[in-house]
């Protein structure tokens, strides 16, 4: 009875630990493992149902409140290497761990200044439907998600996604059209080498500020991560114009 016993809590406890190894991976944007079900199995990412400054959010311009002491957004305008990872959750590019020079966000609805980190790309299945934010209502066909950390405050992503102010989101909502943004077309053209899970490909010396579009104008709010576990620390950026790719894109 005894050895039995032993057996079972040894399952137990093997079987527990791939549990909690598997929520990275278990996650999706639809279905049973979408955003609706993420708070409900996974206790320590109850804020994705519980909390109560989600994003994404639907932007209604109508609204908006006009704040004439907001400044304009400041971005480091050197560039940065690193590498496109094929999450099978979504492509996401991640600065290099031994970068000397960080670009640092600054400014705008800032108290203080971000650690660039990484790009979450979100695109549908079609060219009608694929950002996160809404605007009045309309998806736009992409939406480029820039996250930095706030460096004055915590050492890393991880210990700044927990806490207040820690995150900053920039926001770049995705059009279709014919002059595509050159930075961009950078980063795309390496798509098809991250075809599958756990693929990843380097891509080298892209600038962050040649990526945003020419616009000084953006919408700010505070929210949460759009990914587990939905922390509410993330001061969000929109900006008001978006950048274009073309349909072979």
């Amino acid at each position: 009875m005894l050895a039995k016993l032993s057996v079972n809590i040894v399952i137990l406890l093997i079987l527990g630990k791939e549990i909690k190894a598997s929520w990275e991976e278990w996650w999706t944007y639809d279905g049973i493992s979408g955003p609706a079900f993420w708070g409900l199995i996974n206790p320590q990412w109850n804020m994705c149902n519980k909390g109560r400054r989600q994003s994404p959010i639907n932007v209604e311009p109508d609204k908006l409140l006009f704040d004439p002491y907001l400044r304009s957004l400041h971005i480091d305008k050197h560039k940065i290497s690193g590498t496109l990872h094929n999450t099978g959750q979504s492509l996401v590019f991640r600065v290099e761990k031994d970068t000397k020079q960080h670009v640092n966000i600054s400014s705008g609805p800032l108290a203080y200044r971000y650690q660039f980190e990484e790009i979450y790309f979100h695109y549908g299945t079609d060219n009608n439907q694929g950002s996160e934010h809404h605007v009045h209502g309309y998806s736009f066909p992409g939406e480029i998600q820039l996250y930095g950390f706030n460096k004055e405050l915590y050492h890393n992503m991880s210990e700044a996604q927990h806490k207040a102010q820690g995150i900053v989101g920039i926001s770049l909502m995705v059009q279709i059209g014919d002059t595509p943004n050159p930075e961009l077309r950078i980063i795309t053209s390496t798509f098809n080498k991250v075809l599958y899970k756990g693929s990843s490909t380097p891509i080298r010396h892209i600038s962050l500020r040649s990526l945003l579009p020419n616009t000084e104008q953006y919408m700010t709010y505070e929210g949460s991560t759009t990914h587990p576990g939905c922390w509410e620390s993330t001061v969000w950026i929109i900006l008001n114009k978006p950048i274009y790719i073309t349909k072979q894109e």
